[in-house]
């Protein structure tokens, strides 16, 4: 699908206390997330601690076939990460001469698409909306979009596909990063960011 068939197809809407409720019944498959976006989501958002959008179709505006939960967050960088994986992300952003504690970006707290819609490429579609709508007209200096992806191959190929990198090389580094245990291990996510300078 190309940006040009989404904007056609579909179109952003805020979430409202009644979204889902007036919606076709939406479902990505992850329990989770389908618990997160029709019961919790509102709720997380009048605590202002996200924001959700969905995307509706416009020939029938009561499906939802995405829904994305963004907050602000920042890249910490602190003596917990290897100095061979600060001198990557450093590199990779062209940020070694401007060191910083926090590097200003937003956390994709939830993304979900709706199962009927799976395989369509609607959720890279999504995601280079995201990338976009941050980088064009950006307000308060956002240079990276974070996710805590979900530790799943199919979770962390569309990141990588999406030209998300890893903040941590390896799970145990993360995991002190985290500071949690050893026995914690496998992590539940990986920490990936986005660089809006490359688009």
């Amino acid at each position: 699908m190309t940006a040009e068939e989404f904007e056609r197809l579909y179109f952003i809407d805020e979430l409202a206390p009644n979204s889902f409720i007036d919606s076709e019944p939406f479902t990505c498959g992850v329990d989770d997330l389908d618990e997160f976006f029709t019961k919790d989501s509102f709720l997380n958002q009048n605590k202002l601690l996200g924001k959700t959008y969905l995307f509706r179709s416009k020939e029938t505006p009561t499906t939802i076939v995405a829904a994305i939960t963004l907050s602000n967050d920042s890249i910490r960088l602190n003596n917990k990460i290897k100095s061979e994986d600060v001198t990557v992300f450093l590199d990779d952003t062209e940020l070694s001469e401007k060191r910083l504690k926090r590097y200003p970006g937003v956390l994709i707290g939830r993304l979900a698409i709706n199962i009927q819609y799976a395989g369509q490429g609607i959720g890279t579609e999504v995601m280079n909306f995201v990338k976009y709508w941050f980088r064009n007209g950006n307000k308060t200096g956002c240079r990276f979009l974070i996710v805590d992806a979900l530790n799943t191959p199919s979770t962390l190929r569309y990141y990588e596909k999406n030209g998300f990198r890893y903040l941590i090389s390896d799970e145990r580094s993360e995991a002190k990063y985290m500071e949690i245990g050893m026995g914690r291990l496998p992590l539940h996510t990986r920490l990936m960011y986005f660089d809006l300078l490359h688009l």
